[in-house]
């Protein structure tokens, strides 16, 4: 008697936890597709379709039906979804689950970070090496939009995004002058930086990584690797040559009265000719080769046999990446001339009276942050 009720309960005991992992099951799965489908950028992925001009008011109503009633969800389903990666950390808000813990694994997922992309090449390659950098710094991922141009010249690694969720914004102080506090933001949130952060300090650490980045695409370098070679089979020029890159920024900076009164300013002559002299007394066969935006110009006031202009009404990447296959660099003023030098390397000599000392350019401008300290002021 007493085996058969031993029998009967062991029986019964099978029964409840069957019963009670088939309810678990089906508890868990309506839990998750009440939850609201958030992709990995923090958007919401809704069961209806819409078309593509749907704009963010509507998105943001459609929000506010899911916060209707709330969901109590355990930590442990919490977890559970989370490491599934139905659920990314900064997306939750209590409007839409209530919970009294979430725990965050840094080692399972990171928060975002992106920059509000300004200005033209030059700016472009700023904004993004920075924002690199400061996302390595913080254990962030760097995302950028899909329409960023970069992306069409570059083999840069950042995955795109077209809106992040939970988000803050860094608005830089200063242009050209290294923030600390861009190096202490909160890592609960994900991130937007809104300015043009041009300073090397940003990105230092992550040199070798930035270069990697920062390699244009195959078919630009195609193109320059042939016009590189046609200025040198042009002049004649030996393989034992050394190669300088001569970039001169004038246009603005010369003719536009609101650019002049604020601070910036162009090279003169003599500095050019000074930085050349500098690199004759250094380097045995020294050649230079000049890229300008006024290469009239350029062509009027130096016109020794050791110097070529790159003539073609190339794009702005193709220019550059001309100029990467020189060895050293002269530059003037502005941030595209700045990335010629850094991309190439070796020897780099500046323009040291820009900014115009006092003006109001010079007020957001540390010299000691924006160029690296190996350069040299002529």
């Amino acid at each position: 008697m007493k085996k058969v009720l031993l029998l009967m309960l062991t029986f019964g005991v099978c029964i409840f936890v069957y019963s009670f992992l088939i309810d678990w099951n089906t508890m868990y799965g309506v839990i998750k597709d009440k939850l609201p489908k958030i992709n990995q950028f923090g958007q919401y992925r809704h069961h209806t379709t819409t078309d593509n001009n749907t704009s963010p008011e509507s998105f943001r109503t459609n929000d506010q039906s899911l916060t209707t009633g709330k969901i109590i969800v355990s930590t442990k389903l919490l977890n559970k979804l989370y490491l599934e990666k139905s659920l990314m950390p900064g997306n939750l808000t209590n409007s839409i689950v209530t919970t009294t813990h979430f725990p965050v694994k840094e080692n399972l997922a990171k928060n975002y970070i992106t920059i509000a992309f300004q200005g033209r090449l030059g700016n472009l390659l700023f904004e993004y090496a920075s924002l690199y950098g400061i996302a390595k710094h913080h254990n962030m991922i760097p995302v950028i939009d899909e329409r960023c141009h970069l992306k069409k010249v570059l083999k840069i690694s950042a995955i795109s995004c077209q809106q992040l969720a939970n988000v803050k914004r860094y608005n830089e102080v200063k242009g050209c002058t290294f923030e600390n506090n861009a190096f202490n933001l909160d890592r609960q949130y994900n991130w937007t930086l809104n300015g043009y952060f041009q300073s090397w300090k940003y990105f230092v650490e992550n040199s070798e990584q930035i270069r990697k980045e920062l390699q244009f695409k195959d078919s630009i370098q195609h193109v320059a690797s042939n016009q590189f070679h046609e200025i040198l089979n042009l002049k004649g020029i030996s393989n034992t040559c050394t190669y300088i890159a001569v970039h001169v920024r004038r246009g603005d900076m010369v003719h536009s009265s609101v650019m002049t009164k604020y601070g910036y300013t162009s090279a003169d002559k003599r500095y050019i000719d000074d930085a050349m002299a500098s690199f004759q007394l250094n380097y045995s066969n020294p050649f230079f080769i000049f890229s300008s935006d006024d290469i009239s110009w350029c062509k009027t006031h130096f016109t020794k046999e050791n110097t070529a202009f790159i003539l073609q009404k190339n794009s702005p990447e193709v220019d550059m990446a001309i100029m990467t296959n020189c060895n050293h660099s002269i530059i003037t003023t502005g941030s595209y001339g700045w990335w010629v030098a850094w991309l190439i390397g070796g020897k780099t000599i500046y323009y040291k009276k820009y900014p115009v000392k006092g003006s109001e350019l010079d007020k957001v401008f540390n010299s000691e942050t924006y160029r690296p300290p190996s350069w040299i002021a002529l």
